[in-house]
């Protein structure tokens, strides 16, 4: 649901110990929403308060009005309300997309665990960026920063990945049987390099990703969009709007 109007929720003031208390006691949060109509750096934060069952709203955006009171800037900003009435304002998408894996308890249940969800789910962020590059190259250089993708950033992903969740039985998660942000993260990472491809490229991208060249990401990727609160969100109205707001902006 987006909100109709464009005022920004008062961060409160109170000192980081009467803040930590407030996220911790907390018994049910709602949360307002601060990003673009686009997939983007918005797309993983949004799965995650869809898994978590969140009430949330993204508030309508007048980003020139908006930006300097930003933290940085620069967007997402996801505010939460806790229970006590308490606003936090939350910035910088790894950050808030850790903030609400602790929520929800998807950092695995042990330090390890945590460091091997940590693994994989960093790890996408230089696959993160080589994307983009090839989302916002000139439409004349897209295949050519595809093709540069293609070669030289995904398949070295892939074989880690793959080599990781064979061990792990293939079983659609990077930690035993669990839920965990890695497994989020590179649901949609598999989504979004599927649904964005140069025209000309498609067999070129099913060599690469697929159910019988992937059997792991394949494997996650279907295990989490199945997740009932996640199946739910992708087939809203909403979602099929920042579907084709996505592909409209990076003209795909």
């Amino acid at each position: 649901m987006v909100a109709t109007n464009s005022v920004l929720p008062i961060a409160t003031q109170a000192s980081t110990h009467a803040l930590a208390q407030a996220i911790d006691t907390t018994t049910e949060s709602t949360f307002k929403f601060l990003y673009f109509g686009l997939h983007g750096r918005g797309e993983l934060i949004r799965n995650l308060l869809a898994y978590g069952g969140a009430k949330f709203e993204e508030l309508s955006l007048d980003w020139p009005a908006m930006k300097k009171d930003t933290p940085f800037g620069v967007l997402p900003v996801l505010y939460e309300t806790t229970s006590d009435g308490t606003v936090l304002e939350l910035s910088e998408s790894q950050a808030i997309e850790r903030h609400l894996a602790r929520k929800f308890d998807l950092l695995g249940s042990n330090s390890w665990e945590n460091h091997l969800v940590d693994r994989y789910y960093t790890s996408m962020e230089t696959l993160s960026v080589n994307f983009f590059k090839v989302l916002f190259a000139p439409l004349e250089k897209r295949n050519y920063e595809a093709e540069a993708f293609y070669r030289d950033h995904l398949p070295r992903w892939i074989a880690a990945h793959e080599a990781h969740l064979a061990k792990n039985g293939t079983n659609g998660h990077y930690v035993e049987s669990q839920f965990t942000l890695a497994d989020l993260k590179t649901a949609l990472m598999v989504d979004r390099i599927l649904l964005m491809v140069p025209k000309g490229l498609e067999e070129r991208v099913r060599g690469l990703i697929s159910e019988e060249r992937t059997p792991g990401l394949w494997k996650v990727k279907e295990t989490v969009n199945a997740h009932p609160r996640i199946a739910e969100w992708k087939k809203s109205e909403r979602h099929a709007q920042i579907d084709a707001g996505t592909k409209g902006f990076f003209k795909f």
